[in-house]
């Protein structure tokens, strides 16, 4: 008897954890389009005229790898876990007049410009609702890391085979933590493998204000594979990220991802 309730109660408790812990995976590809205006500036000189990330820059659309991962579990009063990883890749280049970036000083001419930036996210959060609409909230730490290089092209012979060469790059290194509120909303739409969701950080102190949101419809397919596609929007305005530089930017457009849900 005492064997029957040990095993009845160990293949009970199977049961419920094979039922709630769980979680999904995916990884897709971001085409994201930039916008607004930066200022480098040792020490940082608020009236130096911004730099504009499209007409000085050059920077177009580009396109860059997503990944998340999302892990659930039924113990209680510890969060879930959200871990991501995105990047912001640009480069191009720019005819400037009256240019200014750290120590290129009023420059009228070409410039070649670039930017590598890295974000990781570490979110804990807590499942309010979990049925036909899904709510989530919690905190999210995000580390932003890169650079953004800056160096003038000098053109070499006539006009017609000109040749251009580099001069040394200014290359400001960035990084910055910024722990923000998280929220996530996923409404499924009964009587079919269709869902929509939208998810969300946000934060605003001193010197930072940073947001960014996904607007998403999901189809799953089988075997808890699907596709996910939707708008995403990343917005970051401060003065943190190194020292005498200033940004105040926008990166927005369409994503799409395949999702693994297990």
């Amino acid at each position: 008897m005492i064997k029957k309730l040990i095993a009845t109660s160990f293949l009970a408790a199977t049961t419920l954890y094979a039922d709630t812990i769980g979680g999904e995976v995916s990884v897709g590809v971001y085409n994201h389009s930039p916008s607004g205006h930066a200022n480098y500036t040792l020490p940082y000189t608020p009236l130096n005229a911004g730099v504009d990330l499209k007409d000085d820059f050059g920077w177009d659309d580009e396109q860059d790898i997503i990944l998340k991962a999302y892990f659930e579990h039924p113990v209680p009063l510890f969060p879930n876990v959200k871990i991501a990883y995105s990047s912001l890749d640009h480069s191009g280049k720019g005819i400037v007049e009256g240019f200014s970036w750290g120590g290129i000083i009023n420059l009228d001419g070409e410039i070649d410009t670039s930017m590598d930036l890295d974000m990781y996210d570490l979110t804990l959060y807590y499942e309010l609702l979990d049925n036909a609409v899904e709510v989530d909230a919690g905190l999210t730490l995000r580390y932003i890391n890169g650079d953004i290089s800056v160096r003038t092209l000098v053109n070499f012979g006539p006009s017609f085979m000109s040749v251009s060469a580099g001069l040394p790059a200014q290359s400001t290194n960035l990084g910055l933590w910024i722990p923000t509120l998280y929220g996530k909303v996923k409404f499924n739409i009964p009587n079919t493998d269709v869902s929509l969701q939208g998810e969300a950080n946000a934060v605003s102190w001193q010197n930072t204000s940073f947001y960014d949101y996904e607007l998403s419809a999901r189809y799953t397919l089988a075997m808890g594979l699907g596709l996910e596609a939707g708008y995403k929007s990343l917005h970051l305005d401060s003065e943190d990220l190194a020292d005498g530089l200033k940004i105040d930017v926008d990166f927005s457009g369409l994503y799409a991802l395949i999702v693994w849900d297990f």
